[in-house]
């Protein structure tokens, strides 16, 4: 179905460690979703800047940058300022995690993390993402189709208006009126033609 909403998406994982050392992060993929991997953060903004992932896994720490920098990077990027991003962290420090958030992260998982927690939180936040993009493509489909319409609409409905015009001029040629009367029908079955064909 076309207005049906995915389940599975698109995940860059950043980490220092293989997603295999970790079977929370393993179970994403068994349950479909597709895992990118990356082991820095110089490689996770190469990443992003490519191809946009649907939702960012960030296993902290990394070694060459902050959880705060990365994320504050990534979100800096016009294609990647929406895209969600869960943090790891086995830190409980509230304001390392307060800033996290700040940054652009959705929510946080300490380590080490039930496979099942992480799999429902990943689904929670992948599941808004995805919504809130078919909505968006719903609203440009149908602002397409506004413009469409209004389009196809000018020209019969400009001969509408214009005959409506000619017919109300007083010093109006009478032998004219079948004609405009003729014009303003035509336009106005071509104009409901196109009304029924949207």
């Amino acid at each position: 179905m076309p207005h049906q909403i995915a389940r599975t998406g698109r995940l860059l994982v950043v980490s220092a460690h293989p997603p295999a050392e970790s079977s929370a992060i393993a179970l994403l993929g068994q349950h479909g979703h597709e895992l990118i991997h990356v082991d820095s953060g110089a490689q996770a903004l190469a990443l992003a800047s490519r191809q946009a992932p649907d939702l960012i896994l960030l296993d902290l720490p990394l070694p060459d940058i902050t959880g705060v920098e990365l994320l504050a990077a990534l979100h800096a990027q016009p294609r990647m300022s929406q895209i969600p991003a869960i943090v790891l962290t086995a830190v409980s420090d509230r304001q390392r995690l307060l800033r996290a958030f700040e940054a652009g992260a959705v929510d946080c998982v300490c380590k080490p993390c039930e496979p099942e927690e992480l799999l429902a939180r990943v689904h929670v936040h992948l599941h808004l993402k995805l919504t809130r993009d078919r909505l968006e493509q719903v609203a440009r489909e149908r602002q397409e189709l506004v413009n469409l319409v209004a389009h196809d609409l000018k020209n019969p409905l400009t001969s509408v208006l214009f005959a409506c015009e000619m017919l109300a001029l007083p010093e109006g040629n009478p032998a004219r009126t079948p004609r405009y009367l003729q014009i303003i029908d035509e336009s106005t079955r071509e104009a409901l033609g196109y009304i029924r064909s949207y």
